[in-house]
């Protein structure tokens, strides 16, 4: 199965949550953050694909969060092995879309994070630091 999120002319957080309301299985009482967005589609999906559409303006108009968002999704990626996340520019599914695996940073990933760590962990702040597991 494969669930699409067109994030066209999302330019902030709150057009990001109207878009995930809009468009992926998230139930009503939707708690329109990113723990929300992980507790919530856990519980939904199971074997599909989530392509992502039409990001581009929404991570240069804010990159901390579109980091964030895409952490949250590869959580989702690594908690739930049938599922898998694509990054497309265009309006149509097309062979240039972004495998989002574990190993590869996209363009949109100026930090040098690991993402291929499964075990780092991330705090939920504006600046997006990494929390020391061992506080």
């Amino acid at each position: 199965m494969k669930y699409f999120l067109d994030l066209s002319d999302v330019t902030d957080r709150d057009e990001l949550y109207d878009a995930i309301e809009d468009q992926l299985p998230v139930p009503n009482y939707f708690g329109r953050n990113l723990d929300a967005l992980y507790d919530d589609l856990s519980e939904v999906i199971d074997d599909c694909t989530l392509i992502v559409k039409n990001f581009e303006e929404f991570a240069e108009h804010d990159p901390q969060y579109f980091k964030k968002f895409k952490h949250t999704l590869k959580d989702l990626m690594v908690e739930i092995p049938d599922f898998s996340v694509r990054f497309s520019s265009d309006d149509e599914e097309s062979e240039d879309e972004e495998d989002y695996d574990n190993g590869e940073e996209s363009e949109y990933d100026y930090s040098g994070d690991d993402y291929s760590d499964p075990d780092d962990n991330y705090s939920d702040s504006d600046g997006y630091d990494k929390m020391d597991v061992n506080e």
